[in-house]
């Protein structure tokens, strides 16, 4: 016993250091979503890409969140709390059409603000915005990417939920037919694609930290002046240093309490 206890403390400790992905596969339940082939939805499609890349994710050494994992209704808000709530090191939500060339890349039209306060509260519909920069390089990285791959891509911004209420460097990808009409629903094309993301979040989780914003920067401490005729001190015992609190991550975004219309290209 005594030689198991060290073990499976460390694979605890392997198991809280992984890096996390978050996968969104969209639609399911009630919402089929585009009609991708004969007797195939759009939410088929998401969800089997988003497993492939899940299982290509945990061989990497990936932990991986996924927003549903099952033909099940799960709303805008559902997703974006559940991203909100695991800190994820990307987020990358999938979607399938039955037109266009490619794939399609999305990032938020939301602007960075030049400095991002963690304590300060998060406003739902613009979460996304301390991330835009960060989901911009994630989405330039996924660019050339597929572009190695031969797979015709495209990219752009957009406003869109789930997305833009995420608090995680979020890109939206979408399958599109490929140049020889090749539907999402094809096996072999969504190997490639989920290999080709799962490739880029690996070479992400090198270049990225935290992935809360970082605090406003603390004023320097003021010098104090020391007495001329210091007075010895009387012996005492040293107290332990209290280590200081580690930075709070920022508060995860809470909806408004009635659900704004959704709007964008890829709606729920």
């Amino acid at each position: 016993m005594k030689l198991l206890i060290p073990s499976l403390l460390l694979a605890i400790s392997a198991a809280a250091q992984q890096p996390l992905v978050l996968i969104d596969p969209a639609r399911g339940g009630s919402k089929g979503g585009a009609h991708i082939a004969d007797r195939v939805e759009e939410k088929q499609v998401t969800l089997q890409v988003a497993q492939h890349l899940g299982n290509l994710l945990r061989a990497r050494g990936f932990a991986v969140q996924v927003t549903r994992d099952s033909d099940v209704d799960t709303t805008n808000d559902q997703r974006a709390a559940i991203a909100n709530t695991t800190h994820p090191i990307a987020c990358i939500l999938l979607y399938a059409s039955s037109t266009g060339n490619g794939v399609h890349l999305f990032t938020t039209t939301l602007p960075q603000p030049s400095m991002v306060d963690p304590a300060a509260p998060v406003v739902w519909d613009e979460a996304q915005s301390a991330y835009a920069a960060r989901s911009q390089a994630l989405a330039s990285g996924m660019r050339e990417a597929f572009g190695r791959t031969r797979i015709p891509i495209a990219s752009g911004t957009t406003w869109m939920r789930p997305l833009d209420n995420m608090q995680c460097p979020a890109v939206a990808i979408e399958m599109g037919p490929q140049k020889d009409g090749t539907a999402a629903d094809d096996p072999p094309y969504q190997n490639r694609v989920a290999e080709t993301i799962a490739g880029v979040l690996l070479f992400w989780k090198n270049k990225v930290g935290s992935m809360t914003p970082p605090a406003p920067p603390k004023p320097e401490p003021t010098a104090t002046t020391p007495s001329s005729a210091p007075k010895p001190a009387m012996p005492t015992q040293p107290k332990p240093a209290t280590p200081s609190p580690a930075p709070k991550p920022a508060a995860p975004a809470q909806p408004k309490p009635t659900t704004p219309k959704p709007t964008g290209a890829a709606q729920q």
